[in-house]
């Protein structure tokens, strides 16, 4: 079984770090994100970013996405390791941590963006 949707992204602030040599650089980006599908609510994630020279890009980070629930809010953390690739971003990620459902606690899924800042994802069960 598969939990699948969309996300989008509500806003992104990113820093240069270090600059390198031949516009290549190190940065940190913090992102909004909506979440419809299996999976409705909000999310900030916190990426590291390493650019080359020709703007590609890959990256690693955490998010914390917080579902909307009947009772309480609940929390998913998901572990980021992606790439940035001719105006396409797409990422593995591990589930670290989970106050919505335990047995999600180390499942794998992916995304990968589509256009207007949106992105497909999904989450093996």
């Amino acid at each position: 079984m598969e939990l699948s949707g969309t996300f989008q992204i509500t806003d992104w602030q990113e820093n240069v770090d270090k600059k390198l040599s031949d516009g290549a650089k190190l940065s940190t980006a913090v992102v909004q994100q909506s979440y419809t599908g299996d999976f409705t609510g909000s999310s900030e994630v916190r990426y590291q970013l390493c650019y080359d020279a020709h703007g590609d890009a890959i990256f690693v980070g955490f998010e914390t996405l917080t579902l909307n629930a009947d009772h309480a809010p609940a929390i998913l953390v998901l572990q980021h390791s992606g790439a940035f690739k001719n105006g396409v971003a797409s990422s593995q990620f591990i589930v670290v941590a989970s106050s919505a459902d335990a047995s999600l606690l180390g499942r794998s899924g992916s995304f990968k963006s589509t256009e207007g800042g949106k992105a497909d994802y999904e989450i093996t069960t």
